[in-house]
């Protein structure tokens, strides 16, 4: 039991965005890290949504999907650099080609994974 509670501040005091258009993949996401103890911003589902919260939001880390709809995450993942804030990517697809030099060093958590992979990539992301 006593597991399960350190289990459960891993992420304690982070603010999360979720970029991820879809709806029960961003729900399932949303409630790993509620469960993991962070503080998480309603899902973007746009590119428009996810560019304003990464722009104006106090965020301590990021999950992007590669693509939200036809449009990568790319722009968002920009904004997060240039911020300075940790982001990893939580896709079934590839890197584009445009984004591959970039985002080389970036973390990449295939579709599907568990929900403590997820959050365990999460807190090792926010450690480093």
């Amino acid at each position: 039991m006593e597991r399960k509670a350190n289990e459960n501040q891993l992420l304690c005091g982070a603010r999360v965005l979720i970029a991820e258009d879809e709806v029960l993949i961003a729900l399932d996401i949303e409630a790993a890290f509620r469960d993991a103890g962070a503080e998480v911003l309603s899902p973007c589902m746009t590119l428009s949504a996810a560019l304003d919260a990464a722009r104006n939001e106090a965020v301590s880390l990021a999950v992007l999907d590669v693509r939200l709809g036809r449009e990568t995450t790319e722009d968002v993942s920009d904004v997060l650099a240039e911020r300075g804030i940790p982001f990893l990517f939580y896709s079934g697809q590839r890197l584009p080609a445009e984004m591959q030099e970039k985002c080389r060093d970036a973390v990449m958590v295939d579709k599907p994974a568990s929900q403590q992979d997820l959050v365990d990539a999460a807190a090792k992301l926010l450690a480093a």
